[in-house]
């Protein structure tokens, strides 16, 4: 089911929509919880964000839900881990995107390989690849010259067809 169509029905407070959301996008959020807030919190961190999304959708979501899921279990995680505190605190002080994203642009993420993106970085030179995955999970500032130069090395990757792009 296309994640706009998702989106809508839970704006129209369709509980089984949330319900398919979190079948969808459920277990990525979970790993990605668990990698930044840790194993203890992170099904509690999942249940907030789908929480949060359920409550208020127009505030909380788009139709790019896959796209907020993941940002708010982000944003949700660090608060948590940064704070001590537990999900249902942090998320008091969470604020929602105020862009959403162009329905009209392509998503790029869901055009992307991530097989061949993971091979990718793990190829890129010296710890680049370390630094991307540790600036995206784990919120880390990094060295900003050194960040700009791995996704230059991915952009150019995806541009030149060494990255291939995810079968549609």
């Amino acid at each position: 089911m296309p994640r706009d169509d998702l989106f809508q029905r839970i704006v129209d407070g369709d509980e089984l929509a949330l319900r398919d959301a979190f079948r969808a996008y459920g277990a990525v959020a979970r790993d990605l919880a668990r990698r930044i807030a840790g194993l203890a919190v992170a099904d509690e961190v999942v249940e907030e964000v789908f929480l949060l999304i359920w409550s208020e959708p127009e505030r909380w979501a788009s139709a790019a839900l896959d796209v907020h899921v993941l940002r708010i279990t982000r944003d949700l995680s660090l608060a948590v881990r940064r704070r001590g505190v537990r999900p249902g605190l942090a998320s008091v002080e969470l604020e929602p995107f105020p862009i959403a994203p162009d329905a009209a642009l392509p998503d790029i993420v869901d055009e992307i390989n991530h097989e061949a993106l993971q091979r990718h970085m793990l190829r890129l030179p010296g710890d680049q690849g370390r630094w991307l995955e540790d600036a995206w999970f784990e919120g880390r500032p990094a060295h900003e010259q050194a960040l700009g130069s791995a996704l230059n090395t991915l952009v150019d990757a995806m541009a030149s067809g060494r990255l291939d792009r995810a079968d549609t």
